[in-house]
């Protein structure tokens, strides 16, 4: 296991007390939303389809997709989809 350390604004420390021993699952959850988020704008610019996207942030299509319209977009499927 790596050790990391990171400085933080006071009040994040202060909301992050009662998670101490989670933090390793708030990171996880955290770049996989990230993950999504990136991957969602390459597809919303025309980058890469719903599909690489998915991809791309390490989900299924299906989560990609329900990621997606819980963001407002219709999913439009493509050829290689």
């Amino acid at each position: 296991m790596t050790t990391v350390t990171i400085t933080i604004p006071e009040e994040l420390s202060t909301q992050l007390g009662p998670y101490q021993d989670k933090l390793d699952e708030l990171l996880r959850i955290g770049l996989s939303e990230v993950k999504k988020t990136q991957a969602l704008a390459l597809f919303k610019k025309g980058n890469i389809s719903l599909w690489k996207a998915a991809r791309h942030a390490g989900v299924s299509f299906r989560e990609m997709t329900e990621y997606a319209v819980s963001q407002g977009l219709r999913a439009m499927p493509d050829e290689e989809t």
